[in-house]
């Protein structure tokens, strides 16, 4: 069900917090009322047992969403085979029946599906997912789309020389997943995983035996587990039901299961057996976190309405709850950074409770701070304002999710098909759960959403838990080691505790109406569909009315000025302006408090400051334009002081960043930069410093927000999506057209901060794992044309290719990487190359070697023509379906109408990036890489 808010934890250290929200009474539902599936969705068995789903959905035009689902991953590995469910992913993409070697990325390539980008593959403990995304414009390609799923399901060759030659990428991906995380994470699995079957069987797999393993170990894995009653094809996109199941049974109704299949076990999450802790260290932590998990439960899919009500109620507990951690986060004295409550397990079909949390300084006030929260609900219940929030929130989005049913991407509804085939998750459609939404959540009570969450929080999960925490040091007072973890969380649960107040929310965002100014000029670009207002104060507003979402409007304002007008004295200041102002409100406001007042409407708004721009970037639904123009006015004019939530603020921080530079890769990249920029003290922030922080001035903050984003003076708005014109106009002239002005027109700031120029090579030794990363810059300046800046977009996607090719297919000295290309005109016409290669040390001087390989021959040769063809076609496909998003054409917009560039050569694109030869592109290569300047950073290992 695409609207059920998420349950999954997206890794092992945050659980996500859960939104919500109210309304209206409608009649009763029947609670035993079966969940059907969507009439919009096709389903079907095919003989064989593979499993199919199709969804006729025309966005993106054009494209239609293949998804092979095996529902077989990492945990149904023999001991033999330990990472093998993963290394047969890959194996699929270096050679099936009809695709030898790499010629099903060469062929996508050559449709415009870019390798890593649109094509991909995941595997899991309990499944694995192979994504394509096909062009339709031509049908072969819809034929060819479904010939590689059925390559993948039964087709890979899977020869001794192939296997042998993606060792070392399958290896090199093992790599980067090493350091802290990884060493800490092999203690504790077992007992966070209380010694079940997944706690020994991690997808990646082990190292020794990924280089040993014979072939048919991995052909045996790949015999036994991919069979047709073990799959599931998804189709959603611009195709219909019947060409879809035409092809799925064309290409699938041959495969066949094997003679004596073995079964396919589902393990069990095992339960903890009694209270215990695990306090970890290790010198590459970057900050400490704590997790609180509890018993897993067995759980079954939602069936009914009534199934459904009932996880509507435990998803508002979970809200609620994370509501109340968000406010102490933001509060002037926060006790942890974050902490947040989640109800899932790392085992498909069990859900628990678990806590995750940072603190800000002691872990005894955050374990107390978090606990005391869930005994506050145990004791008193949740309060019915603080529901009515959260049930405002999940109307309003459920209300947009319905009224953008015509116009919803086709990726937004894979997940929950996979998920039906995988979990059995219910997928009603849209239109169903409106009606539920609408129908049930006026009636759930604070009553009962408190006994779900204390099911879930009973006597005896409080003597079954395991607590971890995973810390740079060993510090803290009080709690530092096993005993003394147990001993605090044991504690915490004797706390006593308050009950929540009841809080009034303001929800009028201005208070006082300005003054109206008024539209004097409106100019219509008929090729650009646009319209274009000059209000009375000077302000510039672009609207383009467009029907890609129904109820999606996007809105920005820009302005000249940014960080570059400031001064060394202000740099940290600068650079950190926005949080700083979101940190400590607006108006009468503060951040929880504007957060409440916002409830119920789907709205965002946020200050950023780039090196020679500010901006203002907000969203908002159709019914809360007004409101998003009221939170706007409300911003610019009235940014709030408040010394106590901006030491918090600064605190959280001085936290936060404290042990970054433990890590590797933070610190190589901090102190890359300064020695790229010859420790000029204008170069940029990477990590904050004690001194940044020290540095940072809350008076100031609010005074450079006002001269940068009070005033009318050079701004220009763009307002793109489904908007009313005529319902707009009232609103520009209410909300805009009355900030003040000055007369003072802003202006792009170049302070002289440069790259370091010449050849150079910076070396930098950190970390006890066998990791190096090659970060390589070639720039220069030269005069910009959009020509040569599509040139060097060309260019590097060219090299992105040559990367693949060489360094990871044929040398297999990384897993992933790929240079970018871009020139920039403000503030100063400039170029630059660059990539980022994490590898091994053994690798680094031949990654080096070819790279200089590569640019030579494209100085020499040019391009393969195939190559050139590849990345022109991938713009082109990424072209066409981007300018039917509203997000295209904001960004695009202000590239056309306030940085001034080419509308004649926009709207010929095609034909300018189609004439572009290998000959161009080659002149442009000498052109940039003049070896003139060029940086070149390794980080290596510590010397043992």
């Amino acid at each position: 069900m695409i609207n059920r808010l998420p349950k999954k934890l997206l890794g092992l250290a945050l659980l996500l917090a859960l939104g919500m929200g109210t309304t209206q009474t409608t009649q009763a539902q029947d609670l035993n009322e079966r969940l059907a599936v969507d009439s919009k969705v096709t389903t079907g068995t095919l003989p064989n047992g593979l499993k199919y789903y199709i969804r006729p959905n025309s966005k993106p035009e054009n494209k239609v969403e293949l998804r092979l689902v095996i529902n077989a991953g990492s945990i149904l590995e023999d001991d033999d085979q330990q990472g093998l469910a993963h290394f047969t992913e890959h194996m699929l993409f270096n050679g099936t029946k009809n695709f030898p070697k790499n010629e099903l990325v060469n062929y996508l390539q050559s449709i415009g599906v870019q390798f890593g980008a649109d094509l991909n593959a995941y595997t899991s403990f309990d499944e694995t997912v192979y994504m394509l995304p096909i062009p339709t414009d031509k049908p072969e390609n819809i034929e060819t789309g479904f010939q590689i799923l059925q390559d993948w399901a039964q087709g890979a060759l899977l020869t001794d020389k192939d296997i042998d030659e993606e060792r070392k990428v399958v290896l090199e991906e093992s790599r980067t997943g090493k350091g802290a995380s990884d060493r800490m994470a092999k203690k504790y699995l077992p007992k966070l995983l209380a010694d079940s079957k997944y706690s020994q069987r991690l997808p990646i797999g082990k190292d020794e035996l990924l280089k040993k393993f014979k072939p048919d170990v991995q052909r045996r894995y790949y015999k036994d587990w991919y069979r047709p009653n073990l799959m599931s094809v998804v189709v959603v996109g611009d195709i219909t039901a019947a060409k879809a199941e035409e092809l799925i049974k064309k290409y699938f109704t041959p495969l066949t299961n094997p003679a004596k299949e073995r079964k396919r076990e589902v393990f069990a999450a095992n339960p903890y057996k009694k209270q215990e802790a695990m306090f970890l260290t290790d010198a590459e932590q970057t900050s400490t976190i704590m997790l609180l998990n509890f018993t897993p439960r067995r759980v079954e899919a939602d069936k009914t309405v009534g199934d459904y009500r009932n996880t509507l109620v435990e998803q508002l507990a979970f809200s609620a709850l994370n509501q109340r951690f968000q406010d102490l986060a933001q509060s002037a004295t926060p006790p942890f950074a974050f902490a947040q409550a989640g109800n899932d397990s790392y085992v498909r079909g069990y859900q628990a409770l678990g806590l995750a949390l940072m603190p800000t300084a002691d872990l005894t006030s955050a374990i107390n701070a978090t606990i005391g929260e869930l005994l506050s609900v145990e004791q008193y219940g949740f309060n019915s304002s603080e529901l009515e929030l959260v049930k405002k929130n999940m109307i309003s989005r459920i209300e947009k999710q319905y009224n953008e049913r015509a116009t919803t991407n086709s990726s937004a509804y894979l997940g929950e098909y996979q998920r039906n085939f995988l979990e059995n998750e219910a997928i009603p459609g849209i239109e169903k759960e409106k009606e539920l939404y609408t129908t049930l959540l006026p009636g759930i009570k604070a009553e009962e959403v408190t006994v779900a969450l204390k099911k879930l929080f009973s006597k005896e999960d409080k003597e079954k838990f395991f607590a971890l925490v995973m810390s740079p040091e060993t510090k803290d007072a009080v709690v530092n080691n096993d005993a003394t973890l147990l001993a605090a969380v044991k504690k915490a649960f004797t706390q006593k505790v308050e009950a929540k107040a009841e809080v009034a929310v303001k929800t009028t965002l201005v208070e006082t109406l300005p003054a109206k100014g008024s539209i004097t000029k409106t100019e219509k670009n008929d090729k650009l569909q646009t319209t274009t207002y000059t209000l009375s104060n000077g302000i510039k507003v672009t609207t383009k009315a467009t029907n890609f979402k129904s109820d999606e409007i996007l809105f920005s304002g820009v302005k000249k000025g940014g960080t570059n007008t400031y001064g060394a004295a202000d740099k940290a200041t600068a650079s950190m302006l926005g949080d700083i102002i979101e940190s400590m409100g607006y108006g009468d406001f503060t951040p929880t408090d504007l957060e409440k007042a916002l409830a119920g409407k789907n709205i965002g708004l946020m200050p950023s400051m780039g090196e020679i721009t500010n901006v203002v970037s907000g969203r908002s639904d159709v019914k809360d334009l007004e409101s998003l123009f009221q939170l706007n006015y409300l911003q610019l004019t009235e940014p709030r002081f408040d010394e106590s939530l901006f030491n918090a603020f600064v605190s959280t921080m001085s936290t936060q960043l404290k042990f970054a530079k433990s890590n590797p890769q933070i610190a190589f990249v901090d102190a890359l930069i300064n020695d790229m920029y010859n420790g000029s003290p204008l170069k940029p922030i990477a990590i904050p410093t004690d001194a940044d922080l020290k540095a940072l001035n809350a008076k100031r903050a609010v005074e450079i927000y006002k001269n940068e984003f009070s005033t009318a003076d050079g701004y220009h708005f763009f307002i793109v999506g489904n908007v009313d014109e005529a319902k707009l106009k009232p609103l520009l002239e209410q909300y805009l057209a009355s900030l003040p002005a000055t007369g003072k027109e802003p202006k792009y700031v170049d302070n002289g901060l440069r790259l370091k120029p010449g050849n150079n090579k910076f070396e930098f030794k950190k970390g006890t794992e066998p990791k190096s990363l090659v970060v390589a810059q070639y720039f220069g300046e030269a005069a910009y044309t959009e020509d040569l800046a599509l040139k060097a977009n060309l260019i590097g996607d060219i090299l992105t290719i040559r990367v693949i090719e060489k360094l990871r297919e044929e040398m297999g000295s990384i897993y992933s990487g790929g240079f970018s290309g871009s020139m920039e005109k403000e503030p100063y016409s400039q170029y630059i190359f660059q990539t980022q290669l994490p590898t091994g040390p053994e690798n680094v001087q031949a990654i080096l070697k070819q790279m200089d390989v590569e640019i030579a021959q494209l100085k020499d040769k040019g391009p393969e023509q195939k190559d050139l063809d590849k990345v022109r076609i991938a713009i082109v496909e990424k072209r066409k379906e981007g300018i039917k998003t509203n997000q295209y054409w904001v960004s695009k917009l202000q590239q056309l109408q306030f940085e001034g560039r080419s509308i004649e050569w926009f709207m010929n694109f095609e034909s300018e990036i189609n004439k572009i030869s290998v000959q161009d592109i080659k002149a442009a290569a000498n052109k940039f890489f003049d070896g003139k300047n060029s940086y070149i950073g390794i980080l290596n290992p510590e010397t043992k």
